[in-house]
């Protein structure tokens, strides 16, 4: 069975202004599913026993987004969250808001072991790179699942060539694009429902191409944009590497 969302989303409500609100639209903006106190708790229900089909739930998904602030510990729904994440080996993805591994209290320093991201600011290289991560994530775990529709098309055969000829250089955002948007006109024509996950690598294809023409394009876009079009191939040929190899 499906999950509702895709990460449940812990943090302190002093974080929210200024920075988890911008990470949460920005994530949405991408087509990944989160769950916000905020915004997915029913009017009216108890929120303890919601709180607690929540986290079941959880389980089910990819994991859960830390936003570890300096009080993120000292909040009574985080530490419950968080233990509860610990106690049943929900994989957690830990983003240290205005503050270092150092300042993590003792009794989670094993948090310092994990792969983390540190951000003081939303206009920090280290914002989109951690979007970037959380991406990755979602992506490498629900590509296996992706259920493979084949594309036979000659059109669709010159843009993996363009795809193949730029891969590994900022360019390559542009013929990645061009193969996300011919999948969408495909799936469209055919009157076929696109899946979400397809649906959010096209989505990160036109963002990141965004970034691209704005001179705001880094090392770790190319590296989400040389995955997505590996995948988006992946998805749409047998694999990357047949269509590698009927191409040559």
């Amino acid at each position: 069975m499906n999950a509702k969302f895709d990460f449940f989303f812990s943090y302190s409500r002093s974080s929210y202004e200024g920075f988890s609100e911008h990470l949460i639209k920005d994530l949405s903006t991408y087509g990944i599913k989160l769950w916000v106190d905020i915004h997915d708790v029913p009017l009216g229900v108890n929120v303890l026993e919601h709180l607690g089909e929540v986290l079941n739930e959880t389980k089910k998904t990819i994991g859960a987004i830390l936003i570890i602030s300096n009080n993120y510990f000292l909040k009574k729904w985080c530490q419950i969250e968080f233990q509860y994440f610990i106690n049943n080996n929900i994989p957690v993805f830990p983003l240290l808001f205005e503050m270092t591994k150092k300042d993590i209290p003792m009794e989670y320093s094993f948090i310092k072991s994990l792969d983390r991201v540190t951000i003081h600011s939303v206009d920090d290289d280290s914002y989109q790179y951690a979007i970037n991560k959380i991406l990755t994530v979602y992506i490498e775990k629900n590509k296996k699942k992706c259920i493979s529709t084949k594309i036979e098309n000659t059109i669709f055969e010159s843009l993996i060539y363009s795809y193949l000829e730029t891969q590994y250089k900022d360019s390559c955002v542009i013929s990645t694009n061009n193969i996300g948007k011919f999948i969408h006109y495909f799936y469209k024509t055919n009157k076929i429902m696109i899946p979400n996950f397809i649906n959010v690598l096209i989505n990160i294809t036109e963002i990141k191409l965004q970034f691209y023409f704005n001179e705001m394009f880094t090392r770790s876009d190319l590296d989400i944009i040389n995955l997505v079009g590996k995948v988006l191939i992946d998805c749409h040929t047998q694999n990357h590497e047949c269509a590698l190899s009927f191409l040559k």
